[in-house]
């Protein structure tokens, strides 16, 4: 499947009342029917109290599920053979890590099926102790001890418009992949406000190339606007982004007035649904959010107001040829 390709699947957080027959039938076909696993043990009086995800096809099927449960295990992860290896069982994992960060779970683990040890090593899982049998099947418990794979992985499933789910990313090289993601998304403008221009994030060809392929597809709407606090560090730096404002209508770089710099948000928006911002306590990490249109406009309204209030330093003048 293409990076940016919607998948062929959806996926939704679950009713154990209302969405139980459709897991249990899932659940049935690949633990019970496939596998050979007791139905007095794959009903073990947990399903509850736990989190389910179902998963569908296209047309509305009930193609998969996985449960965690409040002491931070994850389990019952299930794809009906039909559907397996096209990322659903990938995509129900980062879901439910999504979920079990968000609202302060124990660390999350699992035990896996040993024949499933490559694919959550793959993603940042690490064996501990001896492989013990469950359900006559051999496991081995696994905890997330590297989780710059799974955060990668997550990124490169995150839709603009459709992934919510708020990261709070501090590697420099997950900030990057989340600004290009963000920037190579975005179909109607970019805004974004910065010190000074940032340049490990914003002087970079994949930010650059989305920018300026957004600009001449939006020719005559300005779809690309920067405001930036310190001018003179980037140009004397000779940041790209002044070059392409300087040759490119489409972006428009302003500089806030100092009077009003101090405490200005660092952010980036895309598409008014998708946001990348440093704030407060948080200068150091980036909050990440690709479906958040309520934010994204409370952030919109205060660029605006700024926007309305900046001008053009003398070096981020235009050229005219």
């Amino acid at each position: 499947m293409a990076q940016d390709e919607p998948p062929s699947f959806h996926i939704r957080r679950a009713d154990w009342a209302l969405d139980g027959t459709s897991l249990q039938a899932i659940r049935r076909q690949v633990f019970v029917r496939e596998q050979g696993v007791a139905e007095d043990l794959e009903w073990d009086g947990l399903d509850t109290e736990a989190v389910h995800l179902i998963a569908r096809d296209a047309d509305g099927a009930a193609i998969g599920t996985a449960r965690l449960l409040p002491s931070g295990q994850i389990g019952r992860m299930a794809v009906l053979a039909a559907y397996r290896h096209r990322g659903v069982g990938r995509a129900l994992l980062l879901t439910l890590l999504r979920i079990a960060q968000a609202e302060d779970y124990p660390p999350p683990f699992l035990n896996a099926q040993t024949s499933a040890l490559p694919f959550y090593a793959e993603l940042g899982f690490e064996p501990e102790g001896e492989i013990f049998d469950e359900a006559g099947i051999p496991h081995r418990r696994m905890r997330l001890a590297h989780p710059e794979p799974l955060l990668a992985a997550d990124l490169g499933t995150r839709q603009l418009g459709r992934s919510a789910g708020l990261l709070r990313l501090h590697r420099p090289h997950a900030q990057r992949s989340a600004v290009d993601r963000l920037a190579a998304q975005a179909r109607a403008e970019i805004l974004i406000s910065t010190p000074d221009l940032e340049p490990k994030l914003y002087d970079r060809p994949p930010v650059l190339d989305a920018m300026l392929r957004l600009a001449i597809h939006r020719r005559g709407r300005m779809p690309i606007r920067v405001l930036v606090a310190d001018a003179e560090t980037p140009v004397k730096r000779g940041h790209r982004l002044i070059e392409l404002s300087r040759c490119c209508s489409g972006v428009q770089i302003r500089c806030i007035p100092e009077g009003l710099a101090q405490g200005t948000q660092t952010c980036l928006l895309a598409d008014e649904v998708g946001y990348g911002l440093r704030s407060g306590s948080t200068q150091d990490s980036l909050l990440v959010d690709f479906a958040d249109g309520g934010r994204v406009r409370r952030l919109r309204r205060r660029f605006e107001l700024l926007w309305q209030q900046s001008g053009v330093h003398p070096g981020l003048r235009r050229l005219y040829l």
